[in-house]
């Protein structure tokens, strides 16, 4: 459904005196969500808001916007807030780059045939990412990840010794 809406981002907290607050962005380019009309705000509790992006920067190795008609006391109440934006509204990514939401539930295989489970979560790591499945952790290397194949629904890696975590 293309007006499925996914998680990019979520709120850190207020980011010095002019309304502009912190990001932990799942986009490799996190400064496209201001091409876009609006993003969706989501707060505990349920509560929901659109909301324009009027400028996105990258600061100290973190990511730092501001929203449209926003002040400091306004941004501290944005803090653990996430941000959906519709499916449609994502950017293109080049060849071997995943949007997490196409890489949930996809079913994980060895070349030997093993099954590995479906991936359930994503970690992001400095030096890499690592799938999780119930049953293993896969680190997303090009020395593991052998194709991914978004039609099948499926992964295939190498069979390595060390993915399956009762083998840790």
């Amino acid at each position: 459904m293309e007006d499925e809406r996914v998680l990019v981002g979520e709120v850190l907290g207020a980011f010095g005196i002019r309304g502009e607050v912190r990001l932990a962005s799942l986009l490799e380019t996190p400064e496209t969500l201001s091409d876009l009309p609006a993003v969706e705000l989501r707060f505990h509790g349920g509560r929901t808001t659109l909301r324009k992006v009027l400028k996105v920067r990258r600061h100290h190795g973190g990511v730092v916007i501001l929203f449209e008609a926003m002040d400091r006391t306004e941004a501290e109440t944005l803090h653990g807030a996430q941000i959906w934006v519709k499916k449609s509204e994502l950017p293109p990514l080049g060849p071997d780059a995943w949007y997490e939401w196409q890489l949930l539930g996809l079913r994980v295989i060895t070349e030997s045939g093993r099954e590995l489970g479906k991936i359930e979560q994503v970690h992001y790591y400095p030096a890499n990412d690592v799938y999780e499945t119930e049953l293993a952790l896969i680190p997303a290397i090009a020395d593991v990840l052998v194709r991914v194949d978004l039609e099948a629904n499926e992964l295939l890696v190498r069979d390595i010794p060390g993915l399956r975590k009762d083998e840790l």
